[in-house]
Formats: structure tokens, sequence, C-alpha cells
């Protein structure tokens, strides 16, 4: 059957498949790439929302990335929106594919469940990134986390923003108050690596305070180093 996703008849899974959707069994599913593990995880939803009765409030599934979230619920949503109006021999082929019952019962209620899903507190099912799931927690409790209320996460472009703040602040200071120390050696870093990668060296540095705090301020760095990395040097 042609169309949208959701249009598309399921595709039956296999025995081994099948035993990893069973809502009444704790699994661990491990696969390699393509070979149907977001399939199997969207069938396993399915049927904890069909058979188990569970409240689509109370499933949280949690992915590596957000193309992999918004991927597993589209194939939810746009399966259950499918079968709102699916002929009944189409629906009981679907059914069947992903080892559900497949009675006139389990029908009807496999037809309402998109507006269950739609009518849930929250919009809908939970499906968000590992990330995703920490900063909803750090959010419902800012306090007991020690942070302040509203916060919010820095992105990947603005964190680079503030890192090049940091280091021009940092430059601009050391101009200031004619600093001969730290000029002469960010130029000669910069020179040794590189613009791009001096740069992303320092803010390598500043993401780990507690290990640059223990470099000694005198003539001792080089030894502490070697020390650190285990690397003899006789000379």
């Amino acid at each position: 059957m042609t169309g949208s996703h959701g249009d598309k008849a399921l595709k039956p899974l296999i025995p081994a498949q099948l035993g990893a959707v069973t809502p009444s069994d704790n699994v661990w599913l491990s696969a390699s790439a393509g070979t149907g593990k977001t399939q199997v995880l969207t069938a396993r939803v399915i049927r904890l929302l069909l058979e188990k009765r569970v409240e689509p409030e109370n499933l949280l599934c949690i992915t590596f990335t957000k193309a992999g979230a918004a991927e597993m619920a589209e194939r939810i949503n746009q399966r259950l929106a499918s079968w709102v109006q699916m002929p009944d021999q189409l629906l009981f082929r679907d059914l069947e594919a992903i080892g559900a019952d497949a009675g006139p019962e389990a029908r009807i209620r496999a037809r309402q469940l998109f507006a269950k899903v739609l009518d849930a507190p929250g919009g809908g099912l939970q499906i968000m990134t590992i990330h995703g799931f920490c900063q909803s927690l750090l959010a419902s409790f800012p306090e007991e986390a020690g942070l302040v209320p509203g916060f919010k996460p820095i992105e990947g472009r603005e964190q680079q923003e503030l890192q090049r703040e940091a280091l021009s602040e940092m430059i601009l200071a050391a101009e200031e108050r004619n600093d001969h120390w730290l000029i002469p050696n960010l130029q000669t870093l910069s020179l040794t690596m590189g613009e791009d990668a001096a740069r992303k060296f320092l803010h390598k540095c500043g993401g780990a305070p507690d290990i640059m705090a223990q470099i000694p301020d005198d003539n001792g760095a080089a030894v502490w180093a070697r020390g650190v990395s285990g690397v003899s040097f006789d000379g």
C-alpha cells in the first residue's frame, strides 16, 4: 500500500523482534545499525499503550540524538493517526505484524490511541534525548540542584561566542596592565599550533580549572608536566 509513511502496511517483525516488543517482559536490546531498532522500539511503545493500558504521560523514551527522538515520535504518531480511519482488514494486519492482539476490542482501542496521546498531559509522549531528560529534571528541581530558577543551557554556538569573549577580555586586561609575560606566550602558542588549534587548546585548559590550578607558578611547570604524563627526560 503506497502513500505517506503512516499509510504503508507495517513490516511483520521476525521472531527475535517479537520477543523484544512483548510488553510484559523487561528487555535489553542489542543490535547493529540498520537492523530495525527504531521499528522494534516503536512497536514496543504501541503495545504498551494498547495492551498494558499504560497512560501516555507515564511513558518515557530516551534516545542519544535529537534526530532519533524526532524519528521515533514521527513514526508512532503517524502510525496511530493512520489507524483512526484505516480499513479494518489493514488494521488487523498491522496489529498482527507487531504481535499484538488483533481482535475486535483491540482494534477499537487502537483507533482511539491517537486521540489519547494528543490529550495526554504534556502534549503527548515524552520522547527525548538523555541531555533533554536531564535538563527537564534540573528545570523541575533547580534549587535542589543548586541552580538559579529559569536557567537555560548554553548551546554550542553560544558557548563558542562566550569563549571568544573571555579570551578577548583576558588579552585586553593583559595589555592594560602591561603584562609582558602573557602576550608573548599567546603569540608563540598561536604561531606554533595555529590560531584555531591554539584557541581550542586554551578553551580546553579553561574547562579543566582543577587541573590547571595544580600547575606550579615557577619554572617547575615542565617537571610537573612530565611527572603527570609519566614521561621521563634525561639530559
